[in-house]
């Protein structure tokens, strides 16, 4: 009976050491609320909100006179639409997100994909060319595009310099690489290519490490070249990352607005080098914040279903693999 007893006792304070244990501090409860709170304070404030308010902005218009916001219904998508029949400058900045995407996605990654499979190879000074192509990715944009802008510089530019060495004079634009009207979105495609191909070689070359050494290593013993590796093995590999900076690289069309700002502020001629987020931006300088707003929309309806059919096609294209 003494042992019993001993045994239950034994047992009941075990219970309440582990009911115990379950008490949780105030605290710490008060922690975690706090966590959680903030994440979603974040998302109904800077996306719900901030969403919803655009749209609702999008049918009002502010009268300047009375100081008060009127509900002028469809007129500010009017505005927009009549702006792309009669003026140029918004259909240039839609040309200009295009070649954007177009230099992104087929120039700058395409060009990723190959550096990174060299570096992957373990070439002389790979590692060495694995941080010089990194490097523009954690300098400032504004130190990125005065460094570009002074290797274009008319007077003393190093690019200039070179050129006249050669005796090609004939080639440099009178007003400036960035400010003639033939060349300024040439050199803003040429800054993007020259500061963004290190951000996709990271990517892409930690994927191909993750390769399994076993794979490759078949392909080796099977005598393949390693052009066929690289198309045959590698790519179809990686490829649920390359759908990713694809993805990634097709939103650009709406985003991208400081380099060409930076660099040319839009350009001498109208919006020579601007874009459709660069566009908005002006909007707003102007006080034009309701038509921002309905600019914004209307490219929002556009990307969203752009951005997820580029998606499911590339997803169709390789099947994800797993190893």
């Amino acid at each position: 009976v003494i042992n019993i007893e001993r045994v239950i006792s034994r047992k009941t304070v075990k219970t309440d050491q582990v009911i115990t244990k379950k008490k949780m501090p105030i605290s710490r409860k008060l922690f975690i609320i706090g966590m959680i709170a903030y994440p979603i304070l974040q998302f109904l404030v800077f996306w719900l909100y901030v969403n919803f308010d655009t749209i609702i902005m999008s049918f009002q218009e502010f009268n300047y006179f009375t100081g008060k916001t009127y509900f002028v219904g469809l007129d500010n998508y009017k505005y927009v639409f009549d702006e792309l029949k009669s003026h140029p400058d918004l259909l240039n900045c839609i040309k200009n997100s295009v070649i954007l995407f177009l230099a992104n996605n087929f120039i700058i990654l395409p060009i990723a994909i190959f550096c990174a499979y060299i570096f992957y190879k373990k070439l002389p000074m790979s590692n060495t060319f694995r941080i010089i192509f990194f490097l523009p990715n954690i300098i400032s944009i504004v130190v990125l595009t005065m460094a570009f802008s002074f290797m274009f510089d008319s007077s003393f530019g190093p690019v200039n310099q070179f050129l006249r060495m050669l005796k090609l004079e004939s080639i440099i634009p009178t007003n400036g690489w960035l400010s003639d009207k033939n060349s300024t979105m040439s050199m803003v495609v040429l800054y993007c290519i020259w500061a963004g191909i290190g951000y996709d070689v990271v990517l892409i070359t930690g994927s191909i490490n993750r390769i399994p050494v076993e794979i490759i290593e078949a392909g080796k013993m099977d005598g393949i070249p390693w052009y066929k590796e690289l198309f045959l093995i590698v790519i179809p590999l990686i490829f649920p990352t390359i759908t990713t900076l694809f993805v990634t690289g097709v939103t650009v069309i709406f985003t991208i607005f400081l380099q060409p700002m930076l660099l040319t502020g839009g350009g001498p001629y109208g919006h020579i080098s601007g874009t459709i987020a660069l566009y908005i931006i002006e909007l707003v300088n102007n006080s034009k914040l309701y038509k921002a707003a309905t600019v914004g929309i209307i490219f929002s309806l556009i990307g969203i279903p752009l951005v997820q059919l580029v998606k499911t096609g590339m997803e169709k294209i390789s099947p994800e693999v797993d190893y």
